[in-house]
Formats: structure tokens, sequence, C-alpha cells
């Protein structure tokens, strides 16, 4: 319940930071001085220092003033949403050029779609990932021959690594990868023998026995400490944690102390996701400045554009991302709507991005289509990028 509350008041300051950012209106006219400054009314704000005319003192302003920078930015949700979404190209253009009082400036929209995501995020279902025990002997027997096909390679990896010339910059860091995947390996072929034989007993009739029914037991109880080697049904977290345990897991960084703090958080996988979530929501502000590079060497040759128009586009490009994964977090819970988001995801989002640079930039089909593909590439080394360092951020504390 603690993440929730924690994504609730991250939304609220970043309604409040973007209410803050974009202002308000709708104040009544004053006359007279300035309460702050002294200087002659004209209108509803003041003229010299900015302050509104009228300045409230009721308990109700303060909430409301909460719920306006929640829901309302204004009216200019109105107009900058459905651009966002299907006109993204001009609102872009119409910003950077000018015509900026009538939309949600790049970066309040970027902050509040940012935090909102994260708060949809923590209030949807999480599949918990299990190792499927209900099969047929058919389809273990299956299993249990590619998992032995999956040892027989790992090791044959671990032979050509330990004969292989150690790597001068990252000495034993190969063996050690084989070693953990021969390991890995190693016990999933255990988990299919011990399933195999399960299923051999219960189609021999021996439900009834003692071997049996402590098997059964083992299955069904819930994970501990004690059944975690012997169980069939292991979540990911528990592997996790027994692999961080016992060493399996190799943290390649060059700082040990970061490689330690990092092993020991992976310890508690719970632990863990909370603290990568927690550097998601303090850190999501680097995704503007890592994709700033790569939008820079697509127009390297073209005159006329500064840093600040490809912050503007990428401002408003991240905030539909965004919202596109609020959407695909939402239709994931109802399983015929999962389609949806997975279309929107795999296809609604080149689009966008292909409409988006052809607008923004004032560019041709075939200009806007290579740079769309390359823009495209470059999103995915931002993301690995961005969640590279928020997992050594979070973990490394």
């Amino acid at each position: 319940m603690s993440g929730e509350m924690d994504a609730a008041g991250a939304l609220a300051t970043a309604g409040l930071a973007a209410g803050a950012i974009e202002g308000r209106s709708g104040h009544k006219p004053g006359a007279g001085g300035c309460l702050n400054c002294g200087a002659e009314l004209v209108g509803a704000y003041c003229s010299a220092c900015g302050q509104a005319a009228h300045p409230h003192r009721s308990l109700f302003h303060m909430f409301e003033e909460v719920l306006h920078g929640l829901f309302h930015f204004e009216t200019k949700a109105w107009r900058t949403f459905p651009k966002l979404m299907f006109r993204p190209g001009t609102l872009t253009r119409e910003y950077t050029y000018g015509k900026r009082a009538r939309y949600i400036s790049p970066l309040a929209l970027f902050l509040f779609m940012i935090f909102l995501m994260f708060f949809v995020f923590s209030f949807v279902d999480a599949n918990v990932l299990k190792i499927d025990v209900n099969q047929s002997r058919e389809e273990i027997s299956t299993d249990l021959t590619e998992a032995r096909a999956g040892l027989a390679e790992a090791e044959r990896e671990l032979a050509a690594a330990q004969a292989a010339p150690e790597d001068p910059y990252t000495p034993g860091l190969q063996v050690r990868l084989a070693t953990q995947a021969v390991q890995l390996a190693r016990a999933e072929v255990e988990r299919r023998q011990r399933a195999l034989a399960r299923a051999d007993a219960e189609a021999a009739g021996k439900q009834g026995s003692a071997s049996v029914q402590s098997l059964d037991e083992t299955a069904s109880a819930p994970p501990s400490a004690a059944s975690s080697e012997t169980s069939d049904v292991r979540t990911w977290q528990e592997q996790v944690s027994e692999a961080a345990k016992n060493g399996d897991i190799v943290i390649g960084t060059p700082f040990p102390r970061l490689n330690e703090r990092v092993l020991h958080s992976l310890e508690n996988p719970d632990l863990a996701l909370y603290k990568i979530q927690q550097a998601a929501y303090k850190y999501s502000f680097l995704l503007a400045p890592l994709s700033l590079p790569f939008l820079w060497l697509l127009f390297l040759w073209k005159r006329g554009l500064t840093l600040y128009d490809h912050t503007v586009f990428a401002l408003y490009s991240l905030s539909f991302a965004s919202l596109v994964f609020i959407v695909i977090a939402l239709t994931a819970q109802a399983s015929w709507l999962a389609w949806a988001g997975g279309v929107l995801f795999g296809i609604g989002m080149p689009v966008h991005m292909f409409f988006h640079l052809k607008g923004a930039y004032a560019l041709g089909w075939w200009s806007a289509i290579w740079r769309a593909l390359l823009l495209l590439i470059f999103a995915l080394v931002v993301l690995a990028l961005f969640v590279t360092l928020i997992v050594l951020l979070g973990l490394g504390g």
C-alpha cells in the first residue's frame, strides 16, 4: 500500500509543479495598489511583479489549486492532448515558433505524464512468473530434453571460455558468466527431472505413498527457505534471491563497492523493485537529455535548428510515449483488450513518430521515413541507457 501512497503523492507533486510552470488564468481584475509591490493595478495581474490582483486566503482555494494542477491545466489540455495524439508535428512546430499560450508547455506535460504513468503502474496487477507444473508427461519430457540440450550448450561455452585467452580489462568475467549459465541450466534440468518423476509416480497410481505425499505437499506449500530448493513452483523473486545469496549473479561494473551494494539489494527482489521504481521517479528527467544527442545527429547538417527545437520535440514525444504505456498497462488487465496495447505500441508509436518528425521539422516523406527508422533504434538505445542508470542508481544507493 505504501507504494500506491508514494505514487499518489508523486502525482500530486507533479500536478502542482506543472500548474506552477503553466501559471493560472481567470482572476478578476483589480484596482488600487498591488499587495506585493505597491504598483498600480491594471487588469487581473500586477504589471510589475505578476502577482494576482486578488490573492486568495481560503483553505478551500488551496485544495482547489491541487485539483486544478492535477486535472485542468486550465483549458490548454483540451487543445494540447488532441494535437499530441493526432497532429504532433503541428503542436511541436507551433509551440517552437511562438504559438504557446494555447498549449501546455512540453516540460509541464512531460512532468505530469511521467508521474501519471508511474501512478497507474503502481495500481495495475503484475504477473508473477512461475514454472508450470500442471503439464502432461509428454510436455514435461520435451521440456527436460530441451533443458538438457541447454545444459550441454552451456557446458561447451564454459569450456570455450576457460580455454580462451583472458581479457586484461575484465579478467575472469567470461568464465564467471559461463559458470553462472551452467548452474542455472543444471538447476532447470533438476527441476524438470523432479516434475517428470512426480508425473511418473502419479501415473503409476502411487499417490497414496508417503513419498508422493511429500512431493505434493512440497509443491503445494507456500515458498519458504526450507522448501525453495525442492519446490517445482518458484517465483522469479525466489530464484533471484537464491542466486544472489549463492553468488551466482555477477555484477560487472568497474566499481567493487557498487557491485556489492547491487548484489546485496538483489537478495530482496521486492525491495529492489521498489528502489528501482523510486529511482525511476527521481531520474525520469534524464530521458530528455539522453535523447538530445541522437536528435542532434539526425539533423547535424540541417541549418536553422537549435537544441531548444530538439528539446521541445523530445519532451512532447516522451509525453506521448508515457500515454501509450498507460494505455498498455490498463488494457493488459483485460485479456480481451490486451491486443490493443500491442497494436498501439507496435504500430501506433512508429506511425506517430513518423508524422511527428515530418510535421515538426517540415520534412519530406523520404526524409521523415529514414529519420523515423533511425530514431526508433535510438529510442531503444536511450531506453537501455535509462534502465541501466536507474537500476544502478536504485540498487546501488
